[in-house]
């Protein structure tokens, strides 16, 4: 897919960012490339050599970095950094929330990593506050495992819980593009009772499905962003989990994003998500 972007209001905003400290950090010194899962965009920062510490790490740090930004909304912030035996990927929300995993800054930490030859191009794992993720950029398909679904219920006739990285509630409707996913997907997510009973009193991930013969088309209220974005990629791996176990669809499954298909197939590592990904700014080596 195609982003529109104005490159005079995003050149701006790089050089405005550049005389900005947060604390300590002066951050003309972050070196960061502004990506894109199927529309939703992601700032990948290289922590090493941006020269931040594990302490500079913070939210703080990842809201004045993504709130930079107008020539675009930045929905998230993936901080990667070399162990020594995996890179690392920390991500923050938009607004500086933590979130132990992000479904597309994987995917597009993976084509950053395998790009700047930090990881192997076959397969590799990269780790995370969810645990250690395959990945793979095999046939220049960069293709994530989000690991196994796991909590799944069935709440109502229609709707279900999984988590597939995060915690997403999955609703079947019949008329997806007549649903008011920033109204309803807040009331859902921010329903303390119901986020108590599925053990998650951090909130939810809502996404509003609908089945189209043998593919599902999802819109996803994203925590953090507080809105819809294009794409969700635990989103997308969690409805196919549910199309899959509830509705008895094969993987592979196509989902149909606004941000364009992915595809959802399934191997050892769980619930393996691949679409496009591609750079919208570069300012690693600036």
């Amino acid at each position: 897919m195609t982003l529109n972007l104005d490159n005079d209001t995003l050149d701006a905003d790089y050089h405005a960012l550049r005389q900005r400290m947060v604390g300590e950090i002066k951050l003309d010194r972050v070196r960061f490339a502004l990506m894109h899962g199927n529309g939703n965009t992601i700032l990948v920062v290289d922590t090493d050599l941006s020269g931040l510490s594990e302490s500079d790490i913070d939210g703080a740090l990842a809201r004045a970095l993504c709130r930079s930004f107008t020539a675009i909304r930045v929905d998230g912030i993936s901080f990667l950094s070399m162990t020594r035996r995996h890179v690392r990927m920390t991500y923050f929300e938009g607004d500086g929330m933590h979130s132990q995993m992000c479904g597309n800054a994987l995917r597009c930490s993976t084509r950053y990593c395998v790009e700047r030859n930090y990881i192997s191009p076959a397969e590799d794992f990269i780790a995370t506050d969810d645990g250690l993720k395959w990945v793979s950029a095999a046939n220049d398909r960069i293709r994530v495992a989000l690991g196994h679904g796991r909590e799944f219920r069935r709440l109502e006739e229609d709707r279900w819980f999984v988590f597939s990285g995060l915690p997403h509630l999955v609703l079947d409707v019949g008329d997806l593009d007549a649903v008011d996913v920033r109204t309803r997907g807040a009331a859902l997510r921010f329903d303390h009772q119901l986020c108590l009973r599925l053990n998650h009193p951090e909130g939810l991930h809502v996404d509003f499905a609908q089945r189209h013969g043998d593919r599902v088309a999802i819109r996803t209220y994203e925590p953090g962003t507080e809105d819809e974005t294009l794409a969700c990629g635990t989103g997308v791996g969690g409805t196919a989990y549910i199309a899959h176990r509830a509705w008895g669809m094969p993987f592979p499954i196509k989902v149909t994003t606004l941000g364009g298909d992915m595809t959802v197939e399934e191997n050892d590592h769980g619930l393996v998500i691949s679409g496009t990904t591609g750079y919208l700014f570069d300012a690693i080596d600036r």
